[in-house]
């Protein structure tokens, strides 16, 4: 039988590259981790005892003489991981020996003692109850009134849903037809600072106003009873049209802006805008390109060209079917639900006529339409001011979704329904920790999206020296943003810790 030719690897391995330079290379560089931006992750979470106090909303009920990972350095490993870039659990088990994570932690860099592993995270995850659950959410609404120094002339709070595909048969999870998914569907709370207010899973044939009430309601009287007199904005997309938000958001004094689905009600009260619109568009441009007897059959087997091609090339060519536009936008009294007595109508019917803003935008592939319901003390302002200033502001929230899938929030691959709910909730934490992080970056890094920070800012290598005394960390030389990093951990060293 012939001999095996493998042996041990060496210390080092040299090699040539194809322009003729030589080079050593070897495992030997000490230790080094790819983290070294993650001390200003957990120092931003020791100012504000972020983790530290939400972990004392959870109820643990291990034997407190055989437990290693207390739940607060299990609770700060999975928000530092996922702020990372790794939250999935077997993540764990790959950086439990990483140096900087066992720094943020409190271990010993060199010690014998590693950050918890994937085990330690399955069982914490999978033992949290409702009840953990509800005290979160409490902690989080209690956290964002602390962290006011005084009474906020304004909340604004936007509603959003956003679907979550499964992949496989998780608890809860439903098809749901618009999405043609099976999915989560789980309804987003945000202000208009970015910070995430509620994150509450849902199943997937949930429609987006579910349990957005019941949400509206606890909000809004933890922050009328610190801020009696705090004025309060809720914005939301024609999903969230709900008599029964509106009718108790003007119960509760409470402003709003929630968008409408066109109907022949609307079309027949907004018909004058439109006309100014498609006469004004005829002034400014002259006919549009599918006038005439063909011009329907041209426009839509164009449309149905343009649909057929790759996103980027759509979006170019919708661009330039939009080039030439005019908006028309106005005001008149609507009640929606009137004209019959079936019982989808009935539903539906305001107790009163309120306040609707029409927004006809004419382009060259015809006329288009958005409608918005306002609430008494927004009718005053233009409609122009209505949409612009007040409605549109409403896409953040789904920067914010977007922002918050970045981190993982788009995989809730657990069986169990509140174990996928606890992991949502960990991201949202994860999100409103780098909202904090971007509060204290120099005003031209505060654009910066969660996934720059992270790759810029907090995936940077570094390596670890540790001495009797203290410990080293010293990041490359050439690293562009070294001067900000210096000057952001000065900072963050000598601001007031949390009381």
């Amino acid at each position: 039988m012939a001999k095996s030719t493998w042996c041990a690897p060496a210390e080092q391995v040299d090699f040539r590259l194809g322009n003729g330079l030589s080079a050593t290379a070897g495992f030997n560089g000490g230790d080094i981790s790819g983290f070294g931006g993650a001390v200003l992750f957990a120092l931003v979470d020791d100012i504000h005892r972020f983790t530290e106090t939400a972990a004392g909303y959870i109820k643990d009920k291990r034997d407190s003489e055989r437990v290693t990972h207390s739940v607060a350095r299990l609770l700060r490993q999975a928000v530092l991981l996922c702020g990372l870039g790794y939250p999935d659990g077997i993540d764990w088990s790959h950086f439990e020996a990483d140096q900087i994570l066992k720094m943020c932690l409190g271990w010993e860099p060199d010690g014998e003692q590693n950050a918890a592993s994937q085990a330690s995270n399955s069982r914490f995850k999978t033992a949290r109850t409702k009840q953990d659950m509800l005290r979160l959410f409490s902690h989080n609404i209690k956290f964002y009134i602390e962290k006011h120094e005084k009474t906020p002339d304004l909340i604004e709070l936007d509603l959003d849903g956003s679907s979550i595909e499964a992949h496989g048969r998780q608890q809860f999870i439903a098809f749901n037809g618009h999405y043609e998914v099976n999915m989560y569907f789980p309804l987003f709370v945000r202000d208009q600072h970015n910070y995430l207010l509620a994150s509450v899973l849902r199943p997937g044939n949930f429609s987006d106003r579910e349990m957005a009430l019941s949400v509206l309601k606890i909000l809004v009287k933890r922050f009328r009873r610190a801020w009696p007199k705090v004025k309060i904005l809720v914005r939301g997309d024609a999903a969230f049209h709900d008599p029964e938000i509106m009718d108790w958001c003007e119960e509760n004094n409470i402003e709003f802006a929630l968008g409408l689905k066109g109907d022949n009600a609307l079309n027949v009260g907004s018909k004058q805008f439109d006309t100014c619109a498609e006469r004004e568009f005829s002034r400014l441009y002259g006919e549009p390109w599918f006038a005439g007897p063909n011009g329907s059959k041209d426009k839509y087997a164009l449309l149905r060209d343009i649909s057929a091609q790759p996103k980027i090339d759509r979006k170019a060519a919708y661009a330039i079917l939009d080039e030439r536009n005019v908006r028309q936008t106005g005001k008149f009294q609507h009640r929606a639900g009137e004209g019959g007595n079936d019982k989808n109508r009935l539903k539906r019917r305001w107790k009163r006529e309120r306040t609707a803003v029409s927004v006809a935008r004419c382009t060259d592939r015809g006329l288009k339409r958005r409608y918005l319901v306002v609430s008494d003390g927004l009718s005053a302002y233009t409609p122009d001011s209505i949409y612009d200033e007040i409605y549109s502001v409403r896409g953040n929230a789904e920067l914010t979704i977007r922002s918050l899938k970045a981190l993982g929030a788009a995989r809730l691959n657990n069986q169990e329904a509140l174990t996928n709910q606890f992991q949502l909730i960990i991201y949202q934490m994860t999100h409103n920790l780098f909202q904090l992080l971007i509060e204290v970056l120099p005003q031209a890094l505060k654009h910066l999206s969660v996934e720059t920070i992270i790759r810029e800012i907090i995936r940077i290598p570094v390596q670890i020296k540790v001495s009797t005394r203290r410990i080293w960390l010293r990041w490359t030389s050439s690293y562009k943003y070294k001067d900000i990093v210096l000057k952001l951990v000065r900072r963050l060293n000598i601001l007031p810790k949390a009381a």
